[in-house]
């Protein structure tokens, strides 16, 4: 699995519906861990941070993708080219 890097407008901007607001790495690495199937407990393992940390950059990145669940970011930062499979 790869976490993309890039992004497709500036910071702010939206594509196709989407903010695209700017993705920071650990919120890459914490979306390609959710594209994993892995839960926040395993998460907040695995980063060796606390759960609460974790929810932390979950809903920033359900905010900067205007999603409402982790299913629908993932979904969205496949089709935005953020996350690579």
């Amino acid at each position: 699995m790869h976490v993309g890097d890039g992004v497709h407008a500036g910071a702010g901007g939206h594509v196709g519906g989407r903010s695209s607001a700017r993705l920071t790495a650990r919120e890459r690495e914490v979306l390609g861990l959710v594209a994993a199937g892995i839960s926040n407990k395993g998460i907040a393992r695995a980063l060796q941070v606390s759960p609460n940390t974790v929810k932390f950059h979950i809903a920033a990145i359900l905010q900067k993708f205007d999603a409402s669940s982790r299913a629908e970011a993932v979904v969205a930062a496949l089709r935005r080219g953020d996350l690579t499979l």
